[in-house]
């Protein structure tokens, strides 16, 4: 393997470890939102939020051509956090 793709998959990795602690970061703060949304009998989906999320996405992109890229990663970002709190709310009536 040569050095340059070596250095490349290390920043990778490096990138890798810090989206995967933001992530769970994330993860802690939906249990809060969360908790507001069951004690104030919401749904778990917000469509109007997640619009507004992948319009700052759009908008924080520096590269215009990565825009849908992004979007999509977030949209599966919400999918998965929709899951996380559905599974709580299970375990929650148990």
């Amino acid at each position: 393997m040569s050095n340059q793709l070596a250095t490349a998959r290390d920043e990778i990795n490096a990138i890798d470890q810090q989206l995967v602690q933001l992530l769970e970061r994330r993860f802690k703060a939906v249990v809060k939102v969360n908790a507001y949304k069951r004690s104030h009998q919401l749904p778990v989906l917000d469509s109007k939020r997640e619009s507004q999320v992948l319009a700052r996405v759009a908008e924080s992109v520096g590269d215009q051509q990565l825009t849908s890229y992004l979007q999509a990663i977030f949209t599966e970002i919400m999918h998965q956090s929709r899951k996380y709190q559905e599974q709580q709310r299970k375990e929650e009536e148990k």
